[in-house]
């Protein structure tokens, strides 16, 4: 029930008669703020709005608020658009009241203007009195006021709303007023509602921009993440009437205002959550749901008056692929490496590089074969970086790290409820994430074969469920897959399916091992000495011959991956500008027959062929040392008992090498 007009004009007399009113009429926090505008010796018979403020402070107050200006425009221009028929005035003002903008036409803005409610004059409580701007400034919460609650008589004829703005620490930087006749606000009971959800949009914005400007710092993405914030409005009346929608709502919700205005919301929205919490005045945060076929996030704040009466409710929408886009950008993962990367002057490197290039454009299924080590990471970010994929996300799932139980969830995601534990409100899988970009699955073979049949459905029809969902999702990501194992080998065993093998062996790349394109290993070491020195901090030029022969000749079952651990831990020891034999380890973990005789389940691999390579590297690694043991088995990386046992194993003779 609205205040009775008379009480008030009669307690707003006495007050200015005396100082003093009966209890209960005006509200406490009002009447704290006519016995301030009393102190201030302020008329509250003036027939205009007096301020003391000089030019140069209004010129440093512009200043000091553009941002807050140029970000709030365009949302007071779309709030004006919503409100310019029902004749009421939009007012932008900073933290003290000074009034920034103005929005408004007909007779409702010539008396605002009248009375110099204009740009550069203020809504201070020193120059305007008791105003809804004020209250909402120093109470900081909205505040609604209405005729005769102003403290000068001149507003008597307005009824107002006003929200303050706050930045990412929660300290008032502004705030925003809508001010209409008595009469028109009477009509309009949800201008309160309206104004909030506006505050509550540029302080998003503003948030955004901020934190877009401190951690990427770059144009190109303040315009992506300002995009992520267009989002739906819905105001709706205490009937729960829509009164107004914004264009993005009608996007999201393939509506015109014509056709829904004065609609009840449950004849556009069925869903039972966002009603049920309608009925009962509760809110929602960021619950995900489907309206009309978009997946959204909705927030449902119900507003009340200052008497705890519900005036209406806001709907905030916003689209779960906008958030997406966001998540990518912000914590998905960076594919930094591209095909330069990619270092050898071997004839088999080069063919690899030659057939990620065509790999990269095209979008068919790539699968990447190599021992681990070899770089098979590097080649996927390498496609994904020359493809037309490149400026979506690259997501990467290791399936031998993950259990076999998690690994679907970490794919496909899944829906509320589906888990117990589960992070409220579902979770997006991998495959959704990787919208527009790629997904990565090393060690593919690890998954389990029901995950198996899963992967091979969304590769066939490209599309999948959510764990526990109902809809399907479409995919729209490159998928590239690694294995370090020989599939078929896998399938005859009942490990890997067939007709998932055929599915993702469209485009096959295989990275042979560093042992057998050894003129790599120069280009590596070339690479790997400055780039780990200035990460460490040391000044290594470069590495002796003899160790360059030692580290050419090993076998290197860890590919370059082993190869680059050797040359940080060899730069860690190092005293000297090159590196040397002694900065290397004379004794490690392979010593006991793995340096020169493991082998893995990459291609190519034959027994008899090692025990070749290791017999020639043994006769070699001699005749470099002239027979000297010792000197030898150091080069080797083994002790001289196992050099001893290796030689009689292939009937070397120690005299041959002997000077």
């Amino acid at each position: 029930m609205l205040p009775d007009r008379r009480k008030l004009r009669l307690a707003w007399e006495e007050f200015v008669n005396t100082g003093k009113v009966k209890g209960g009429i005006i509200r406490d926090d009002i009447l704290a703020s006519w016995r301030r505008c009393r102190s201030y010796g302020l008329d509250p018979f003036t027939d205009c709005i007096i301020t003391d403020i000089s030019e140069d402070a209004k010129e440093k107050a512009f200043a000091e608020n553009n941002n807050l200006i140029i970000t709030a425009r365009p949302f007071l221009r779309s709030l004006y658009n919503l409100i310019r028929s029902l004749e009421m005035v939009t007012f932008l003002t900073d933290r003290d009241g000074f009034i920034l903008e103005v929005l408004g036409e007909g007779p409702i803005l010539k008396y605002a203007q009248s009375k110099n409610a204009v740009v550069g004059s203020s809504f201070n409580e020193r120059y305007a009195g008791t105003t809804a701007v004020g209250m909402a400034i120093i109470m900081d919460r909205p505040y609604q006021m209405m005729a005769e609650e102003h403290y000068l008589e001149m507003i008597h004829v307005a009824t107002c709303a006003a929200a303050p703005i706050h930045d990412d620490s929660g300290n008032v930087i502004g705030c925003l007023d809508i001010t209409a006749r008595y009469e028109v606000g009477l009509k309009h009971p949800h201008t309160l509602g309206m104004i909030v959800a506006a505050a509550q949009v540029i302080e998003n914005q503003l948030k955004l921009k901020e934190e877009s400007e401190r951690f990427l710092q770059t144009s190109e993405y303040l315009k992506a993440a300002m995009e992520t914030m267009s989002s739906g409005l819905i105001i709706l009346n205490k009937d729960n009437l829509i009164t107004h929608i914004n264009p993005e709502a009608e996007r999201i919700l393939g509506l015109d205002l014509s056709t829904v205005s004065n609609n009840r919301i449950d004849e556009v929205i069925s869903n039972k959550t966002v009603l049920s919490s309608l009925a009962n005045n509760t809110e929602l945060h960021a619950y995900e749901t489907i309206l009309q076929q978009s997946r959204c996030l909705v927030d449902l704040k119900p507003i009340f008056d200052p008497r705890g009466e519900r005036m209406g409710s806001v709907l905030h929408l916003q689209e779960v692929k906008a958030v997406h886009k966001l998540v990518q950008r912000v914590v998905g993962m960076q594919s930094q490496y591209t095909f330069q990367d990619i270092l050898g002057k071997s004839k088999e490197i080069e063919d690899v590089i030659k057939l990620g290039k065509a790999a990269a454009e095209t979008l068919s299924n790539v699968l990447i074969v190599g021992e681990s080590g070899v770089g098979k990471e590097i080649l996927a970010q390498a496609i994904h970086n020359a493809s037309p994929c490149t400026k979506g996300p690259f997501f990467a799932i290791n399936c031998a790290a993950i259990p076999r139980d998690l690994i679907e969830s970490e794919l496909f995601g899944y829906e509320a409820g589906t888990f117990t534990g589960g992070v409220r409100g579902g979770k997006p899988g991998k495959l959704e994430l990787a919208e527009g970009g790629t997904l990565f699955l090393d060690e593919v073979e690890s998954m389990s074969l029901d995950v198996q049949a899963k992967l091979l459905r969304v590769l066939e029809e490209k599309k999948f469920l959510r764990l526990g969902g109902a809809k399907y999702l479409y995919l729209n990501a490159r998928i590239i897959a690694a294995t370090n194992k020989d599939l078929v080998k896998e399938i005859k065993k009942g490990n890997f399916r067939q007709d998932l093998y055929y599915r993702l062996n469209v485009l096959r790349i295989y990275i042979p091992p560093l042992r057998e394109r050894r003129e790599d290993i120069e280009c590596l070491i070339q690479r790997f000495i400055p780039e780990i020195s200035k990460k460490l901090g040391k000044e290594i030029k470069g590495i002796t011959d003899e160790a360059y022969e030692y580290l050419k000749n090993r076998y290197w079952p860890g590919n370059v991956r082993e190869l680059k651990n050797w040359i940080e831990r060899a730069i860690n020891l190092s005293q000297g500008p090159l590196l040397k034999m002694t900065d290397f380890p004379v004794e490690d973990a392979l010593e006991s027959d793995l340096v020169l005789t493991t082998h893995t389940e990459g291609p190519k691999q034959d027994i008899s062929a090692l025990h070749q390579i290791e017999m020639e590297t043994i006769r070699r690694t001699l005749e470099l040392c002239k027979g000297n043991i010792s000197k030898a088995s150091r080069n080797l990386g083994i002790s001289r008992a196992t050099l001893y046992r290796k030689m009689e194993r292939y009937n070397i003779s120690l005299s041959t090498y002997v000077s």
